[in-house]
């Protein structure tokens, strides 16, 4: 960092551990950073360097407490950031270096520069491409995966898949790295701790419901007749199916009798964003079924008990 941050300032910089600032902070602080005091043309301060990966908001609290306890202004130092995260970091004027990359100084006027950066387009709802790719990613544990063999996992072309790591990325989804100059996909090795960190961001897969009065006889489960499929739980009278947004139209489900689900109901057609053929049997895939459930579905507590026991055996103790 010191001969970086040399490069960059044009002058010397001094940097030597502080050790002795950690007897003024709680014991916790010590597992977590490297601290260092600083010294810039005769301006003293503060940087700490994260030893694990941390949250946004982590850093936040553990920067102000840091500044609130030395009376020096305190700087992050990070190997990597996503564009999300320098965004906040600048919103909020917190100073930080990232190794060979960016340096945001503001208290000694040093203002960030774009040279190495790349703009990513704002992203304000994933998409289902994006999220079939980071399903794909659990089930098949990707580790340093690029946005070429991503694409080919998803028969899709280079290009869409690098725009899906751009979500990622500005999302700050916690499974993108660098190896080399190239974004890897990496799946975190506690996968249910992952789902349930991004669970909040994902979409319902579903666009429409279609409650016909005629079994229409598809071939695709979805839903809780997907969930029935795995697990012990008893269906619906009439079965739930799942239909891609460009089968609609041969299949003539917007032109079906559609009725109440208080009338004889044949079946019911969750016409889908993506769907992921999770058993090469035509089931949609145990997350995106669980994400497909109306809330009157998951109220009932035998669907919850359900929703367990299917991940726990097909996704979370799946080799």
């Amino acid at each position: 960092m010191k001969e970086y941050l040399e490069k960059a300032l044009r002058q010397e910089v001094t940097i030597d551990e502080d050790i002795e600032v950690f007897a003024k902070l709680p014991l916790a602080f010590k597992g977590r950073y490297n601290i260092y005091k600083v010294k810039t043309n005769g301006v003293v301060w503060t940087a700490i360097h994260p030893k694990d990966e941390a949250g946004l908001v982590m850093l936040r609290k553990d920067h102000a407490r840091i500044e609130k306890q030395t009376g020096l202004n305190c700087a992050l130092f990070l190997d990597q950031a996503t564009f999300y995260v320098k965004e906040k970091l600048m919103e909020e004027g917190i100073p930080f270096v990232i190794k060979g990359k960016q340096v945001y100084l503001p208290f000694i006027g040093y203002l960030l520069t774009n040279e190495h950066d790349r703009e990513l387009a704002p992203v304000h709802q994933i998409s289902f491409l994006t999220q079939k790719m980071l399903l794909m990613a659990i089930y098949e544990k990707w580790t340093e995966v690029k946005a070429t063999e991503a694409a080919q996992q998803l028969e899709i072309s280079r290009m869409s898949a690098s725009r899906c790591f751009d979500e990622i990325e500005y999302l700050n989804i916690p499974a993108l790295g660098m190896k080399g100059k190239s974004r890897v996909l990496t799946v975190p090795e506690d996968r249910k701790a992952f789902w349930q960190q991004i669970k909040g961001i994902l979409r319902d897969p579903v666009i429409r419901r279609f409650i016909l009065k005629e079994d229409v006889a598809c071939t695709k489960k979805a839903g809780i007749s997907a969930l029935c499929e795995y697990s012990l739980l008893s269906d619906n009278p009439y079965p739930t199916y799942a239909v891609a947004k460009t089968e609609m139209a041969d299949l003539g489900i917007r032109a079906a009798k559609q009725v109440k689900l208080s009338d004889d109901v044949g079946c019911v057609i969750l016409e889908l964003g993506y769907f992921i053929d999770f058993d090469g049997k035509g089931t949609q895939d145990p997350l995106s079924a669980e994400l497909s459930l109306t809330s009157a579905e998951k109220d009932d507590e035998r669907t919850g008990i359900s929703i367990d026991e299917m991940l726990e055996e097909y996704v979370w103790s799946r080799d």
